[in-house]
């Protein structure tokens, strides 16, 4: 991106500097000259594309009809984060979904990856979801992710080109470097409903998220989630019920609706159970913690390599957070090894609608 487009962009408020231990570089708050919002520009304009938003197909026979009309590659959706890594200037870098230097991402990325990987392939740009019960953005993790974190690789591109590298030389890539791949399920067909349907079944049996469907030639993508994962958005979130936009669990509520009835599950009581006791549970913890501590939050805990990078999170945290966010007295601390960084979100809503309600105070519906 030249310099007289970014620096309209900038004036205009669509784009911003920011600088992170000496590097300085812009990241777009809106799509500027075809480039996506989180795109990043580095020195000498070469820009990194914001990873695009996937288009989630609702009924898997219907929507594989509709979508692809060749071969695609079947692989898993992770419920994590995603960021794009890459190394600048001598640097490995993981910038976060909307074009900031993620320091946390950044730190550890080192457990997960070699850096000699560019030294060989100096312009590549991994995609990759960091997923785990210790990330410092999401409430929840995936089942197979116990303890801290893990990081899986999906795509790949070059960096100053938008386009992601094709899947044999992705796959080619990630087995010689040897990098933590998402599960690949395959090349399907769009017939090939029944197969696909066995495959979603496993995954929801094993509390996966679902799949991300990627044609071969690149162009259309597509995700399809499994209908136990919309039951687990819920239980996670239902804490948050009035901090949250009505669409977050209404659009949850319409997913689990049509898969169950695309694939005969109507009426499973054990299912029905669970939906409720997702709702419930949180709302249950939301009035505990009203109670015991004046406050609806959730806590965080999540471990840095080096103490520095801890302090620029809560620098960032402390700017894009505001009073929502406290962090616990005292951090970070050392343990193990690893800086440990607590810290809690506030629910401003829930908080003040519960300690309306259990203060006696009367309410009018």
């Amino acid at each position: 991106m030249d310099g007289p487009t970014l620096a309209d962009a900038i004036d205009a408020g669509r784009a911003e500097r920011l600088c992170f231990e000496g590097l300085e570089y812009a990241r777009l708050t809106e799509t500027v000259a075809g480039y996506p919002r989180g795109s990043v520009v580095l020195p000498g304009g070469v820009v990194i594309p914001g990873y695009p938003s996937i288009g989630r197909v609702h009924s898997l026979s219907a929507g594989l009809r509709e979508q692809f009309d060749g071969p695609f590659w079947a692989e898993e959706k992770i419920d994590g984060f995603n960021v794009r890594i890459l190394r600048h200037e001598g640097a490995v870098l993981a910038f976060s979904r909307g074009g900031f230097v993620c320091p946390f991402s950044t730190d550890r990325l080192h457990d997960f990856i070699d850096p000699a990987l560019f030294e060989i392939e100096p312009d590549l740009v991994l995609c990759a979801e960091i997923a785990g019960p210790e990330n410092p953005y999401l409430e929840g993790s995936p089942p197979f992710v116990t303890e801290d974190i893990a990081l899986y690789v999906f795509d790949m591109m070059r960096q100053g080109r938008g386009s992601f590298l094709g899947q044999q030389e992705k796959m080619g890539l990630i087995a010689s470097h040897g990098l933590p791949p998402t599960r690949t399920f395959g090349r399907f067909e769009p017939h090939d409903v029944d197969p696909l349907r066995d495959l979603i079944f496993q995954l929801d049996a094993e509390g996966a998220e679902g799949l991300v469907l990627k044609g071969e030639w690149g162009g259309k993508r597509a995700k399809y989630v499994t209908g136990r994962s919309n039951v687990t958005d819920i239980r996670v979130c239902s804490e948050q019920l009035l901090d949250l936009p009505p669409e977050y669990f209404i659009n949850r509520l319409t997913r689990l609706a049509i898969f169950v009835t695309e694939h005969g599950q109507q009426g499973d009581p054990e299912l029905e159970r669970s939906l409720g006791h997702a709702f419930l549970s949180g709302l249950d913890r939301a009035v505990e913690r009203s109670r015991s501590r004046g406050r609806v939050d959730h806590r965080y805990r999540c471990r840095f390599r080096e103490r520095r990078n801890a302090l620029h999170f809560m620098d960032h945290m402390a700017a894009t957070g505001g009073h929502r966010v406290r962090m616990a007295p005292g951090m970070p601390v050392q343990q193990d090894g690893y800086w440990i960084l607590e810290f809690e979100r506030v629910f401003d809503r829930m908080t003040g609608t519960l300690a309306t309600a259990l203060s006696g105070a009367v309410q009018y519906d």
